[in-house]
């Protein structure tokens, strides 16, 4: 998977509280391994029914993409605010 199309899959379509999701500046979207597939930053929302997706401008190439989470997640709920 591309980091490309790890962002499309992974910004939305999610419930999740828009508050607290504008309140970051970067959205990592992670595997169950734990592994950082894309880094995006976040430029806002957009509304689809009851739900939503993180709008954002792919950061291509970042570092972090490849590399173990710093913020693991254990919970089963797709979305995380750190």
């Amino acid at each position: 998977m591309t980091e490309a199309e790890a962002w499309e899959a992974g910004r939305g379509v999610w419930k999740f509280k828009t508050d607290r999701a504008l309140a970051q500046e970067v959205a990592q979207v992670v595997n169950a391994q734990g592994t950082v597939l894309a880094v995006a930053t976040i430029t806002g929302i957009s509304k689809h029914g009851d739900r939503f997706a993180l709008e954002g401008r792919l950061l291509v190439g970042d570092a972090r993409v490849g590399r173990p989470t710093a913020t693991p997640h254990r919970s089963r709920n797709s979305i995380a605010y750190f």
